[in-house]
């Protein structure tokens, strides 16, 4: 059966949108570096707090509407979505620096002389730091939308998931720029923001695919429950390695090099995206709001 003409209308305004928010995203890193360029800005700037908030916040603006573009047959209320990025932010983003420096003694992931492929610092990375950022986005979606009646299929948790990633993200990328005084060379530190966004969105919505499938299974308790401490693990486990393997990337050219690590983290993140993408494909294709819009 041919699809309504607007239902075709709204998929073509959907991939539109999506491109625009893309090609906003590279602009963003295009405009970074041409002031580099007219400026003659060879060495590290200091961006100041405001200008910092600036450049981490613009990428989740653009990554947060890609993704809740995701969700095409019942988008979620805005003001939910909204609301789990600030709560990334502000809740689980802090929370977690607080177990890492605070609760556990913390192991430097970039110790110079030190093996990148050590053992401690494998284990830091994954069991202390990534189960650690992983655990406290889980808990905010965990104990607040997901409760809701808004979480009505699977897709939402990747969705929400997601969301709080990007807002995660805002807060790693704010105080990576306002390290050292806030001196950054402008278009790596761009990049590096669009690039990280996109990494902690990704793992996230990654442990959201294993959330949103177990609320709806019908599998026992104990099953379910087995499945999201794995997802929380395999969440941990993306999270740690892309930590771990990126500053040794940028330690191997003596930090004079930064774009090595950027583009390998960019690498693994749009892997561990690819791999949502098409599982959400999947979870959409079975969405009971499909007929709805058909």
């Amino acid at each position: 059966m041919r699809a309504p003409r607007w239902s075709l209308r709204r998929a073509r305004n959907l991939v539109g949108t999506k491109f625009l928010l893309v090609a906003g995203l590279v602009g963003f890193v295009v405009v970074a570096w041409l002031v580099e360029l007219v400026a003659g800005l060879h060495h590290p700037v200091d961006l100041g707090p405001l200008l910092a908030a600036l450049v981490a916040g613009i990428p989740a603006v653009f990554w947060l509407g890609f993704f809740y573009l995701m969700d095409r047959h019942e988008p979620e209320p805005k003001q939910l979505v909204i609301g789990v990025c600030v709560l990334g932010a502000l809740v689980a983003a802090p929370l977690a620096d607080f177990v890492q420096y605070q609760a556990v003694p913390p192991i430097s992931l970039a110790v110079y002389g030190v093996s990148w492929h050590s053992l401690d610092r494998i284990l830091y990375a994954v069991f202390v730091a990534g189960l650690a950022q992983e655990m406290c986005k889980y808990a905010v979606v965990r104990y607040t939308v997901y409760m809701s009646r808004e979480f009505d299929e699977p897709m939402d948790g990747i969705v929400y998931m997601m969301a709080c990633g990007t807002g995660f993200a805002v807060w790693v990328n704010y105080h990576r720029l306002s390290g050292q005084g806030h001196q950054v060379i402008l278009s790596t530190g761009a990049a590096q923001a669009v690039v990280t966004t996109l990494a902690h969105a990704s793992f996230a919505g990654a442990l959201g695919y294993v959330m949103g499938r177990a609320k709806f299974s019908r599998r026992p308790a104990i099953v379910r429950g087995i499945l999201l401490m794995l997802g929380l693990l395999g969440a941990a486990a993306l999270n740690g390695q892309f930590a771990v393997v990126e500053n040794w990337v940028i330690g191997q050219g003596m930090a004079q090099h930064p774009w090595r690590g950027v583009g390998y983290a960019a690498a693994c993140a749009s892997a561990v995206f690819a791999v949502i993408w098409l599982v959400s494909q999947r979870l959409l294709r079975d969405s009971p709001f499909r007929k709805e819009l058909a």
